[in-house]
């Protein structure tokens, strides 16, 4: 470019159409800030260690309700954020942007406090979360619908944490929650408190410490095609835990209870009671799923509401000692074997003989809702379940 021409370009405050040459465009726009805008109110900001902003807390006060942010693969050490806004996505990029706490959080809650409606977070794993008080979380649920995909909670006192929240749809699919742990109290692999709905589908609940697995207190849950096991020498707690009932589809789960397990009810519904809720929301269904019972004895699922519940366990493979159902109720369809019948490495993956085709017909119950269209895909995820024949006992399909 002549002397003259770069000179009338910096007087005009001109942008690129001035270069002539392509390589000095792209060279200015790779220096450009790291928002870009797709329309007049929606913009995408991207975060790396490379860029411009170098971490996702410095764009916690800027956005706006809409805005995305791509945060770049990578480690990202004691960055915590407070996010107010709604209808925004925050997703890691190019692979999973590790967000990981040492030591105890400032703000004495989480490592991600989210209070806005609509959130979505794809791609990032939260570990080490740590408070004072002993419930530090990954992430600190204050808001209303909240989607989560592809996730990785470990190592922290807590994943999620939610309270009091009667508008909240919390919506969780293909993430992992590990090794939940607390350094004095039992801690929770999900906490989920009064919210309106929980949807847990294709998630790996694995070794939380004391506590449940999952523990919900939502009016609505849906909790299917996951894998919620414990580990050899494993204190965990229950597996299920819906503490005041709610309308509840326990469907096609691979389970695992450890012979040491600190509780030998696997499911409870309605353990701290369920006055305030409607008939229609003291109704579980727990259908088409595999448990592994390592345990002495156990009960597959605990009605602790009584007469003034539905509680429907069919079409359920056991594999180990215990009850199908303790309270009232009605079992049907279901199959107790030997633990020693399980081949070790491939539990949730067998189907034996005597389940295949005798699985009691559902269809015809809550709009055929009660019926299993997939399985649990580790690490995490789901795949379709054959279903071109009568359905087989459990949570998997033989080929």
């Amino acid at each position: 470019m002549s002397r003259r021409k770069w000179l009338l370009c910096l007087l005009m405050a001109a942008v690129p159409p001035c270069w002539s040459n392509p390589m000095e465009a792209s060279d200015l726009a790779a220096s450009l800030p790291s928002e870009s805008a797709s329309d007049g109110s929606t913009r995408v900001w991207r975060v790396g260690p490379l860029r411009d902003i170098k971490r996702p807390s410095q764009l916690a006060g800027r956005l706006r309700n809409g805005d995305t942010v791509e945060i770049d693969a990578g480690l990202y050490r004691n960055d915590y954020a407070h996010w107010r806004q709604s209808n925004i996505t925050l997703r890691g990029v190019g692979g999973m942007a590790n967000l990981v706490s040492r030591g105890l959080i400032p703000n004495g809650k989480a490592i991600w406090i989210i209070d806005g409606d609509n959130v979505r977070v794809e791609n990032i794993s939260f570990s080490g979360a740590a408070v004072r008080h002993t419930n530090g979380a990954g992430i600190r649920h204050q808001g209303g619908r909240l989607t989560l995909r592809n996730t990785f909670f470990h190592n922290n006192e807590f994943s999620i944490l939610s309270g009091k929240l009667p508008n909240a749809d919390i919506d969780i699919q293909d993430s992992r929650f590990w090794h939940q742990k607390r350094p004095v109290r039992h801690s929770h692999g999900i906490y989920i408190g009064r919210a309106r709905s929980l949807t847990l589908i294709g998630n790996h609940f694995t070794a939380t410490d004391l506590g449940h697995q999952v523990k919900s207190r939502a009016l609505h849950n849906v909790i299917a095609y996951n894998r919620i096991e414990d580990v050899p020498g494993g204190n965990s707690s229950r597996l299920i835990d819906l503490s005041n009932c709610g309308y509840s589809l326990v469907l096609g789960n691979q389970m695992h209870q450890a012979s040491s397990s600190e509780n030998f009810n696997a499911i409870s519904f309605g353990p701290e009671g369920c006055d305030d809720r409607t008939g229609r929301q003291k109704q579980l269904f727990v259908v088409h799923n595999t448990f592994i019972n390592e345990a002495p004895s156990g009960d597959f699922v605990h009605n602790f509401e009584g007469g003034n519940s539905r509680v429907l366990v069919a079409n359920n493979l056991i594999f180990g000692p215990g009850k199908y159902l303790v309270g009232s109720g009605e079992a049907k369809g279901n199959l107790r074997l030997p633990l020693a019948a399980a081949p070790d490495g491939r539990w949730f993956s067998f189907v034996p003989d005597q389940a295949i085709d005798t699985a009691v017909d559902l269809s015809a119950l809550e709009q055929g809702r009660l019926l299993p269209s997939r399985m649990f895909r580790p690490p995490a995820g789901t795949l379709l379940r054959p279903t071109s024949r009568r359905l087989d006992v459990g949570a998997a399909e033989a080929p």
